[in-house]
């Protein structure tokens, strides 16, 4: 066909490049079997590759050079109209190729071409006689005695992936006891007549909590955004799952949204006690089948629940009735790289155009979403008590620099200690620090062992003897003389995880200490294990990074103590005291969650910091109002909105330079837009050189959203086009969470 030949319609496909546009093919066969929400397979730069279908129209260039597709995948779209609405709108707001959105909504097993669907799994339910006490058959059986009274816990069958949850290594016993006739497997596709009639668990809610709840209920019908603030233990779990019964009753889906998956398995449990429904899992410690087999419930209709992380925003739900977003503070709710979403901010765009309500539950809300309650644009419900008779913790502020402290801890803490195990109770430590110590220092000649490829000192991690980065991993033995003076007189500076672990493991020998950090929960399942542990007391001391402070439901721990509480009060990162606040609060929230009383002792060289005051001495709220006093007069977000271009490149100053030209061609190009933005530096990263690489960014700021998002909407295109570009490496971040 020649060019001067009237144009036919060509298939426009999405495919997952870093290039904002999408791609002309010719069609095979009827051109209306191509639905937006297809895949289709494409050859694409001498490879086959899967593309989603999304729209037609005349081709963008000469119709000889347009390819034809290879084969239609589908004979339906994937996804219904308002998930393609959705990520079509993330990928515009973000200013990110679309092709890459629709590769972060679609499960990985549906990018591949050659995928056959998994048979639906079954799923395992006590038999009559594992109803029964087996405790005298399985005595000798620990493993098989916990894993049917988990399995008994749940008025529904457990699922693999929930089974996993529980012990990793379920495979075994399981196998014994379905040979002992106490566990049966049913096809999971079964619907709720499964629960037998078994008791849902109904706990009763104090005056606060059935405020909130009544709230979300008489909203049902319509858009409503809530933010659920209450103290830690104030049962906001039990507000939202109050809420979501009529929901369920009334034949509709809900979806619950975590920032990490080891808050899990305790939700898991409290869903699946007070509601006899499918509850569907959604999130990376399950393998691809496991999460397609989630995400295709979901889209059928038949989980009635689904508790994903960060990307099950984007699963089809065709009966959805509720949002919950669960610790919407949590920076893991924003992807880091590559397609930058924020799946709290996408949950709410989500309800409003499903014309839902949707929660947002923390007991630290983000400084954003406090504002958009002060504004209106949030329904405000506080609760101000913990739930039961369970009481706040006390609080002292310990000055760390006159207190005497061996490995970190004061003798303060460790006489607390003592008290607290001679009562049968739980301790946790926190340091948000992992590995030995964070420096390793040359007393002859002062000088530090240095990362080669990054600009940072390399830990200690004393059990492995190694040296470690962990900004880009890098890792090398412990030399045994300095590398510059050749002494052997060599400090290690600091103290991390590991070095509080052995400390104490040594000063109480008689009580076992678990260390809960990426390095000892860095195996699939550990992290699971590691937090069974720390909730059944088999564990008494507890020393861990943020990933005790998530969530988690210690009962019987009655003192926690914080080790150099004050890390974020001097980050270049203008969120860094925010978070700050927000950690101290989630751990110091893990004492004293029952009827025990708890305390909690912040070990501070700031103890006069005014904020840290502010903080310990009259909470949360008052912290935040003095925060968003700061912000609004500093004009940081949330009083104006940012979008950040970082560049790297393995040249020294070459992306510093790069975005130079970037902000000149910016300034000269004349545009409206340009007039109501501020444009910051380039500048260096606060971290200059990571992974071998020299970093730069500049940041874009406007007081009002339109014109900045006018300005980065030709702003990539240009860039993509432009030479300079193609030598380095860069990408655009709206609405930054790290500015790091």
């Amino acid at each position: 066909m020649g060019d001067t030949e009237v144009l036919a319609d060509v298939v426009k496909v999405a495919i997952a490049v870093p290039l904002s546009q999408v791609f002309d093919y010719l069609p095979i066969g009827e051109l209306s079997a191509y639905q937006t929400g297809c895949r289709v397979l494409v050859s694409f730069a001498r490879r086959k590759v899967v593309g989603v279908v999304v729209g037609h129209g005349q081709p963008s260039v000469a119709i000889s050079k347009v390819k034809s597709v290879e084969q239609l995948l589908d004979t339906a779209p994937l996804v219904p109209k308002d998930i393609v609405e959705l990520i079509q709108w993330a990928a515009g707001y973000y200013h990110h190729p679309l092709g890459e959105a629709w590769a972060t909504a679609l499960p990985v097993a549906l990018r591949r071409a050659e995928f056959k669907a998994p048979k639906e799994p079954v799923v395992y339910r006590p038999t009559k006689a594992g109803a029964e006490d087996c405790s005298t058959l399985l005595k000798r059986a620990p493993a098989q005695a916990g894993l049917l009274a988990f399995l008994s816990e749940s008025p529904l069958p457990r699922s693999a992936a929930e089974c996993r949850l529980h012990d990793t290594g379920w495979s075994a016993p399981m196998k014994q006891l379905i040979a002992k006739e106490l566990v049966e497997t049913v096809r999971s596709g079964l619907p709720a007549e499964l629960a037998r009639d078994r008791v849902k668990h109904s706990p009763e809610l104090n005056s606060e909590q059935s405020s909130a709840a009544s709230a979300i209920r008489k909203n049902l019908h319509h858009f409503y955004a809530q933010l659920l603030y209450g103290v830690t233990g104030s049962g906001k779990t039990e507000v939202y799952i109050d809420a979501a019964r009529p929901v369920i009753e009334a034949g509709k889906q809900v979806l619950i949204l975590l920032p990490e998956i080891g808050l899990t398995p305790q939700l898991l449990s409290r869903i699946q006690s007070a509601l006899a429904c499918r509850v569907e899992l959604s999130h990376s410690g399950l393998n691809d089948s496991e999460r397609f087999l989630a995400w295709q419930a979901a889209r059928k209709g038949e989980a009635t629940v689904l508790i994903g992380t960060r990307s099950a925003v984007f699963t089809p739900m065709p009966q959805l009735g509720l949002i919950v977003v669960d610790e919407e503070h949590d920076g893991s709710l924003k992807q880091q790289d590559g397609f930058r979403y924020h799946a709290r901010d996408l949950a709410l765009v989500r309800a409003r155009a499903s014309n839902i309500p949707v929660v947002l539950a923390s007991a630290t809300p983000s400084l954003e979403s406090l504002h958009n309650a002060a504004k209106g644009q949030l329904e405000l419900h506080k609760l101000n008590k913990r739930a039961g008779a369970a009481k706040g913790p006390g609080l002292s502020l310990l000055d760390s620099r006159s207190a005497h402290t061996e490995n970190g801890v004061s003798g303060e803490l460790l006489g607390r200690m003592n008290e607290v195990l001679a009562r049968g109770e739980q301790v946790i430590i926190f340091i948000n620090r992992r590995g030995f110590a964070p420096v390793l220092m040359c007393e002859a000649c002062g000088s530090m062992t240095d990362c080669n490829h990054c600009d940072a000192h390399m830990t200690i991690h004393a059990r492995s003897r190694s040296l470690r980065c962990h900004h880009c991993g890098a890792s090398r033995s412990i030399p045994r003389a300095c590398l510059h003076c050749e002494s052997t007189d060599l400090l290690h500076v600091g103290v991390g995880t590991e070095r509080v672990d052995e400390y104490l493991t040594e000063k109480f020998p008689d009580y076992q200490v678990l260390r809960i950090d990426r390095d000892t929960t860095s195996r699939k399942g550990e992290l699971q294990r590691h937090l069974a542990m720390a909730a059944s007391g088999e564990a008494q001391i507890l020393v861990g990074t943020q990933m005790l402070a998530k969530g988690h439901d210690f009962p019987n721990v009655t003192l926690v103590g914080i080790l150099d509480a004050d890390q974020g009060l001097f980050s270049a990162d203008f969120r860094s005291i925010e978070q700050m606040g927000q950690l101290i609060v989630q751990v110091a929230g893990r004492a004293g969650r029952a009827e025990k009383p708890g305390h909690v002792i912040v070990q501070s060289r700031s103890p006069d910091h005014p904020l840290l005051q502010t903080l310990l001495q009259e909470g949360y709220g008052p912290f935040t109002d003095h925060l968003l006093t700061e912000r609004k007069d500093a004009l940081w977000p949330p009083y104006v909105h940012i979008a950040l271009l970082r560049s790297d490149s393995a040249v020294a100053g070459e992306a510093r330079a790069f975005l130079q030209q970037v902000k000149e061609w910016l300034s000269a190009s004349g545009s409206e837009h340009i007039k109501q933005i501020t444009i910051m530096g380039p500048a260096d990263a606060p971290m200059e050189r990571l992974g071998g690489r020299h970093r730069a960014q500049l940041l874009l700021m406007s007081a009002s959203r339109k014109p900045l998002h006018q300005l980065l909407a030709t702003m990539r295109p240009a860039l993509e086009k432009n030479p300079a570009a193609r030598k380095i490496r860069w990408s655009l971040d709206v609405d930054p969470h790290d500015m790091l």
